[in-house]
């Protein structure tokens, strides 16, 4: 049992100690996989997956802005719009409880 908690605490640890580097990474993933989608293709990263390109292309939105492609989603499309994987669901209640929050 003591193992296993110093082993979630080196993760915690090792997660927390390099937050810009990970983020870097994490980023880098989420551009690289969902590359082909229909949202990514609007801002031309042309394959980009750096923060800087990122930040400089793909503006802050707005449920609003993005409105109209979750109903796409919601009304069963499966093309690639904001992700790569067709999304099955919604959690609606729990998006609806965090708007409530914020």
């Amino acid at each position: 049992m003591i193992a296993h908690h110093g082993n979630c605490l080196q993760f915690i640890e090792d997660m927390t100690r390099n937050t810009d580097s990970v983020q870097e990474r994490v980023l880098a993933e989420i551009l690289s996989q969902n590359a082909q989608t229909e949202y990514l293709k609007r801002f031309e990263l042309n394959g980009a997956t750096d923060r800087d390109t990122f930040k400089s292309k793909v503006p802050v939105v707005s449920y609003d802005d993005l409105k109209h492609d979750i109903q796409r989603i919601a009304n069963g499309d499966r093309s690639p719009i904001l992700c790569a994987h067709p999304i099955t669901e919604f959690l609606t209640r729990c998006i609806h409880n965090l708007i409530l929050r914020v």
